[in-house]
């Protein structure tokens, strides 16, 4: 006889005893109590839905930040926009000279990203930069703000014009 029984020496009816048997049992109310009230103690059994969300609000006012700068930043882009400068006409002479500065750094920034982006030189886009700036020059010179210059620049951008130029053969 030894104190290590064997499962393979039972018999079948053991075997239906055995299996018969319950493996767990229902605790008493006092032993349910006390481990409701520890758990609940170490914060394991908080109530589901402050749980869920704690991290709602956080998460509800980082979108309404993220909206409002979005819609500042929208509305201050609108206002200081090229375009709008250029339709106002309550505008003071300096600020005049500055609105034509970002307009003519606005254009070379254009201007250069074309040319980048084509791999030769296009006739039309040299022909748009001539008269821009013929432009500017007799704008220069109608306001009197430098006429040496302007004049100056009419004349190199006026004399380009008059030489002859190549006829371009196209087939």
């Amino acid at each position: 006889m030894t104190d290590s029984s064997d499962p393979q020496d039972l018999d079948a009816r053991e075997r239906a005893l055995f299996a018969g048997l319950a493996r767990e049992s229902a605790p008493d109310a006092a032993s349910t109590e006390a481990l409701v009230t520890a758990l609940r103690r170490e914060g394991f059994l908080r109530a589901g839905a402050r749980r869920r969300t704690r991290w709602l609000l956080p998460l509800a006012a980082a979108l309404a930040l993220f909206a409002a700068g979005a819609l500042v930043g929208n509305r201050f882009a609108t206002r200081h926009s090229l375009e709008r400068a250029l339709a106002r006409t309550d505008l003071t002479v300096a600020d005049r000279v500055f609105l034509l500065q970002r307009a003519g750094s606005a254009y070379v920034t254009a201007a250069h990203g074309y040319a980048d982006a084509t791999a030769h030189a296009d006739s039309a886009a040299v022909e748009v930069a001539n008269q821009v700036l013929l432009g500017a020059a007799h704008a220069v010179v109608k306001s009197k703000l430098n006429s040496t210059l302007s004049s100056n620049l009419m004349n190199v951008l006026q004399a380009a014009d008059a030489k002859p130029r190549n006829p371009i053969l196209w087939y």
